[in-house]
């Protein structure tokens, strides 16, 4: 017999694990050339620095990359030791490791050819479909589909990297073991003892730390440890593993209070001992797939679900200006105007005045800067603004939110002061050099006699979630967060204070806003005296460069549908990007199961033969199997899904609409959990047809 028609033989013969190991390889060539072709793709290309979509598909392909790595060099140890015996029926009959390692060779590089023609074949056909549901997630912006070879080029030079590698471990592999331990590589178990104390122990450590974790973020426990925060990640990850394999220990305990049931069961819960320990790892790295999958699809499609709501929690008002001593010069009378005429209805609209004041934080023995432009508003402005009737108390304040979080903010003692140009640039020089520090003594001399305020945290009050404007931040201004002081406080700053410093928020609520908006910003455009070059797209984050035509930009009019639309389109392709790489972890414990289960059936024919002979019938057999299998297949997905749950409820846990959040991550708890049903369904068949 040839070494050609072994190798003919061998490929017939493994066709059924060949399918396998190639359609992975293909898959991962597909996934690679359609992230691949997003990076190309003139429509995202042109778009750079104008919105976040270039820098997300760079991370997706990293993150598909890395994935692709991983994934590939297990399926290919799994599919390597799965063949334990045949290659030690190979080196018995006198092949050498060189002649193993030439058959190994020609099977991968034929995978390999095939992989990469179906594969980029598959990723060409299969791309319109990718960018439709593209386009239909992000919602405002449209990605053309284009072919482009560079793509193509990416998808091959990363897919035969990955090869070599993978060649380089098998030649490794091969040469490293014995006939003996190559002929039972595919039978070794990794039999351990169960110790039911230390899995109890372990469970216990677990509960305390998913407790103590969400408590510690928000500076609730361990204040000045914040390691801790760490500690307690590390230990709800590790210790699933050890109760894992403590797991049926546990369960036949829990049985054997109740003889019936234990009896009932006995012989699954005596092979699921033995299968558990031998299982420990892989379950375990299923469930952290599992909880993998959850966490980024979970999260994506939250945030989607829920941008809306995000959008109105930070921006009560449907439109926003500043209005300062050079820009938006306007009265109330005229933008209303403009807003009547082109069919909009304005329900409210107020104008709110502030002054932007510098802040210096007092640390004890030096001080550091808070902010340049700090708002300040008087509580006579606020209380008419607000309706409402606060009384400040001289020397005191009330610093105002926005944001409504579960963190606790406690405002520092500050000081308000007014310093001109020149003596910001000072301090900013010492700061710089001292760790964003200046002594007491350094900071007096260079303030001099400049009027100041000055605000010990004991008589500052933080009041959280007060809709009291839309949360901002630019280079020409900040809103959401703002002092109130007694009238009396204001008007000795406003009255040392330049005209440059006082400001009004124009807060507008309107009804069929979207052509009054346009209108508005035509009007205040040239208004300004800015040409049409100017204030053409709008900014979800109000990011501008720090330079004269940046403040210009950063002065354009804010708009909540606009807003909305610029979140969607961010969300869209991140929860794409995440369903994409949410699916190829699912796959990947879908493939490692089925290397796993399936490597055992063998064995697995010996024990059910075995029973036959002492009168087991075949109900008896079925039913033994879909409970052994049951436990397999759905311990990682309640494990993994569980703590994917729980890392999303800690993660949102600081926000205001935490119950919406978690509601929209359980649907894709429930779709993960139908998916795993389906699956188990499958695999059960497709391992009964094999062990009996």
């Amino acid at each position: 017999m040839t070494f050609s028609s072994i190798v003919r033989k061998n490929l017939i013969y493994n066709f059924n694990k060949y399918i396998s190991f190639y359609f992975v390889n293909s898959l991962i060539i597909a996934m690679l050339y359609m992230y691949g072709s997003l990076i190309f793709n003139s429509s995202i290309v042109n778009g750079i620095g104008k919105s976040s979509l270039y820098d997300t598909v760079i991370l997706s392909l990293i993150a598909t990359i890395v994935f692709s790595i991983i994934f590939i060099t297990y399926t290919n140890i799994s599919f390597l030791k799965n063949r334990g015996k045949e290659f030690g029926i190979y080196l018995t009959l006198g092949m050498t490791t060189k002649d193993l390692t030439k058959l190994i060779f020609i099977e991968n590089l034929g995978i390999m050819i095939v992989a990469l023609m179906t594969g980029i074949s598959g990723g060409v056909l299969f791309s319109r479909l990718f960018y439709m549901g593209l386009n239909k997630a992000l919602g405002v912006t449209t990605i053309l589909y284009e072919i482009n070879h560079e793509s193509i080029l990416l998808s091959i030079g990363i897919f035969t990297l990955i090869y070599v590698f993978n060649f380089l471990f098998n030649i490794i592999f091969i040469r490293k073991v014995s006939i003996m331990e190559v002929i039972k590589s595919h039978k070794k178990k990794e039999i351990g003892k169960a110790r039911m104390f230390i899995g109890t122990i372990s469970l216990v450590i677990l509960i305390m730390s998913t407790y103590c974790l969400p408590n510690a973020l928000f500076g609730e426990i361990f204040k000045e440890q914040p390691y801790m925060i760490w500690v307690f990640i590390i230990l709800i990850i590790i210790c699933p593993y050890v109760i894992i394999g403590s797991f049926i220990s546990m369960v036949k305990y829990a049985f054997s209070k109740f003889p019936r049931l234990y009896n009932n069961n006995i012989m699954t819960l005596s092979n699921l001992s033995h299968r558990f320990l031998a299982y420990k790892n892989v379950i375990y790295i299923l469930s952290l797939l599992v909880a993998g999958a959850m966490f980024f699809v979970g999260a994506s499609y939250s945030i989607h679900a829920t941008t809306r709501e995000e959008i109105n929690n930070d921006n009560p008002y449907d439109i926003m200006f500043v209005e300062s001593s050079e820009y938006n010069r306007v009265k109330k009378e005229e933008i209303s105007n403009i807003i009547n005429e082109n069919n909009g209805g304005i329900d409210r609209y107020n104008v709110l005045e502030y002054l932007e004041v510098p802040t210096f934080i007092d640390n004890g023995e030096a001080l550091s800067i808070g902010s340049f432009r700090q708002p300040v508003i008087s509580e006579k402005n606020y209380n008419e603004h607000m309706t409402t009737n606060v009384d400040v108390k001289p020397k005191g304040a009330i610093y105002l939110m926005v944001s409504n979080e579960r963190m606790v903010f406690e405002c520092p003692t500050s000081i308000l002061i007014n310093i001109d140009e020149e003596q910001r640039e000072e301090i900013r020089d010492i700061t710089l050099q001292n760790n964003f520090m200046i002594s007491k003594e350094d900071f007096k001399a260079i303030i001099g006699e400049s009027t100041s305020l000055y605000l010990d945290k004991s008589r500052i009050r933080v009041e959280e979630g007060i809709r009291f404007t839309n949360y901002r931040g630019t280079v020409g201004y900040f809103s959401g967060r703002a002092f109130v002081l007694d009238n009396e406080d204001y008007e000795v700053l406003e009255g040392s204070l330049g005209e440059g410093s006082l400001k009004k928020l124009h807060l507008i609520n309107v009804r069929n806003g979207d052509k009054a908006f346009e209108a508005l910003i035509h009007y205040l455009r040239d208004t300004n005296g800015l040409d049409d070059s100017y204030w053409n797209e709008g900014n979800l984050w109000g990011r501008t460069p720090n330079n004269e035509r940046g403040i210009d930009e950063s002065y354009r009019p804010v708009y909540k549908e606009e807003l909305l639309k610029l979140q969607l389109n961010n969300n869209g392709m991140v929860l794409f990007t995440m369903i994409f790489i949410g699916l190829l972890f699912v796959i990947a414990s879908g493939v490692v199961l089925y290397y796993k289960v399936l490597s055992d059936v063998d064995d697995e024919k010996e024990r059910l033969t075995s029973l036959t002979r002492i009168g087991v019938s075949e109900k008896e057999i079925k039913s033994m199997i879909y409970k052994e299998l049951g436990v397999v297949f759905f311990i990682p997905i309640n494990i993994g899904g569980g703590m994917g749950l729980y890392f999303l409820y800690v993660i949102f846990s600081n926000s205001g609409i935490l119950e919406l959040y978690m509601k929209k991550a359980f649907i894709i708890f429930m779709w993960g959990l139908m998916f795993q049903i389906l699956f188990y369904i499958i695999n059960r068949k497709k391992y009964l047809k094999e062990v009996m």
